[in-house]
């Protein structure tokens, strides 16, 4: 199987289920930010691990030709960035993610329910 069938069908698993959370128990994220980020040893292996999975996704499928594939590829950069926010500009993230994505979780739960049925469906 394709690469990008399989990781269309992983990616889009996971923001279904995290859009279903962000919906349902969206209300739990401020604690769970508040813990997560008071322990810098987790926040820089989270930062570690995506580094590392990004990094296979964007080795296996580097693909910028415009199709669904693209999308992918866009997402793994995106978690490889993260991942480096994680390790060296933690604090920075911390704020930035309190100020601008609590106030819509329902809006970001639906819009990733949407592109995880989207991906899932093309894998």
């Amino acid at each position: 199987m394709d690469i990008s069938l399989v990781a269309a069908k992983i990616l889009g698993t996971y923001l279904v289920i995290s859009g279903l959370f962000l919906i349902f128990r969206g209300k739990t994220i401020p604690n769970l930010l508040k813990d997560f980020f008071g322990h810098p040893a987790i926040v820089y292996l989270t930062g570690v691990i995506l580094i590392f999975l990004s990094s296979l996704l964007i080795i296996q499928n580097n693909v910028w030709d415009g199709s669904w594939r693209t999308a992918i590829t866009i997402f793994a950069w995106l978690v490889l960035l993260k991942g480096i926010a994680y390790i060296f500009i933690p604090e920075t993230l911390h704020k930035m993610v309190n100020k601008k994505i609590l106030g819509a979780l329902n809006i970001y739960g639906l819009v990733a329910i949407v592109a995880g049925l989207s991906l899932f469906y093309i894998g």
